[in-house]
């Protein structure tokens, strides 16, 4: 019943999409010109859990409202990928209709809602000729920061740049939630994949709490965030608030976003406890097994550990940078790799044993630097991770000692 429910949805999304439009472009005065936040919520991809908006505008020449969004790039693209990996990304700004635009986001099973922005007409010809301006094809494309440098805060600039600074002002003094970690976390905590990886990469920079302009990266809470601003008497205008309460053009029938995340260390524990058990166990299997165990466990931390040194050193991810999970995992484990054929050839030498014993110090004083430091809850769960498996390759590599009697298997 589940799935013909699912089926029913989708084959009614088109006519829903056709009466959402159609609903919204009679509920809106266009004859005012009226500039609007369009604000969409989370969709499907990962790159859609983070939610999107536009600036919408009339368009004399086209005779038609227009969506003007930030937030255009292409898989197709040459070298998408590695410019992707080197925090290199190219993204663009592009105007289109606001149907056209609607109907996508609804087509895509997003909730997508409107706030009228109370600018001045002086102020309007202003958004008006930047946006113009922005959108010509030699200024238009822009290299993509996930948190400082997004289609929100392109959107957050342009209007504070026509208000003369009364957003960044306002949004200064609101406090944030959390941090950059925390709402990456929040939003990506349906993956368990996505989940590590992001305690993984980030550094203690992600840690810092948000003001409210900082913040601001995400849409929803820039679309919260105007609606509690006011603006200040001009042209004969008075004091009014920014936007006007927001109006819902679809409503998505996916579940809300989740408003908070919960700390995992738990079930890192529990997960980190099996892998080291695993090993341990491959190690009480006879040398083979000990030396198969700590080969695995040698690549996975060796190229984990590559990976967040070259993020933190080589690419442009400037939130990769002072990474505490590097003493956690690190090109060093490669050592492991070595105890492991020395293993399977009879038993690991002393230097090499005395070696995986440092990389263990080293991820436990890590980690309690960190905690200590004030980044106890990403390195605590990173911890509960990997501990369990290093202390598991040390203990196999002390059992097959070099030129020592061998044990029982």
């Amino acid at each position: 019943m589940r799935l013909l429910r699912r089926l029913a949805l989708r084959s009614m999304l088109p006519l829903l999409a056709l009466v959402g439009v159609l609903g919204a472009q009679g509920t809106i005065d266009w004859s005012r010109k009226p500039v609007l936040l369009l604000t969409m919520g989370q969709g499907e991809e990962v790159f859609e859990k983070f939610g999107h908006n536009a600036i919408v505008v009339w368009d004399e020449a086209r005779g038609e409202p227009v969506a003007y969004n930030w937030g255009m790039f292409d898989f197709a693209q040459p070298r998408f990928i590695q410019r992707f990996l080197s925090g290199d990304t190219k993204y663009w700004m592009e105007p289109r209709s606001f149907r056209g635009t609607i109907l996508d986001y609804q087509r895509l099973n997003r909730t997508v809602t409107a706030q009228e922005l109370a600018l001045t007409p002086r102020q309007k010809a202003q958004l008006l000729a930047a946006l113009a301006e922005n959108a010509r094809e030699e200024n238009k494309y822009y290299r993509y920061d996930y948190y400082r440098d997004n289609c929100s805060t392109r959107v957050r600039d342009a209007l504070d740049v026509v208000t003369g600074g009364v957003l960044k002002q306002a949004m200064l003094a609101q406090p944030g939630r959390g941090s950059y970690r925390w709402h990456t976390r929040r939003l990506l905590a349906y993956s368990a994949p996505l989940y590590v990886g992001i305690q993984l990469v980030l550094g203690v920079d992600a840690d810092k709490p948000l003001t409210g302009w900082e913040e601001a990266f995400l849409p929803q809470s820039l679309s919260e965030s105007v609606g509690r601003i006011e603006l200040p008497a001009a042209d004969g205008l008075p004091v009014r608030p920014l936007a006007a309460p927001i109006d819902t053009i679809f409503r998505s029938s996916r579940a809300a976003e989740p408003l908070e995340v919960e700390p995992r260390l738990a079930t890192a524990a529990v997960l980190g406890v099996i892998v080291g058990c695993l090993l341990l166990g491959l190690a009480r299997m006879g040398r083979f097994g000990a030396a198969t165990g700590m080969a695995l466990w040698a690549i996975l931390c060796t190229l984990g550990g590559t990976a967040l040194l070259l993020a933190w050193f080589a690419t442009r991810h400037a939130f990769m940078a002072n990474n505490p999970s590097v003493a956690m995992i690190n090109p060093g484990w490669i050592v492991a790799l070595a105890a492991a054929a020395m293993v399977a050839r009879g038993g690991a030498s002393r230097g090499v044993r005395s070696a995986l014993r440092w990389l263990l110090v080293i991820a436990v004083v890590g980690t309690a630097g960190a905690v200590l430091l004030g980044h106890a809850e990403s390195a605590l769960e990173i911890a509960a991770l990997f501990l369990p498996g290093h202390a598991a390759a040390v203990y196999a590599s002390d059992r097959f000692k070099q030129n020592a009697p061998r044990p029982v298997a």
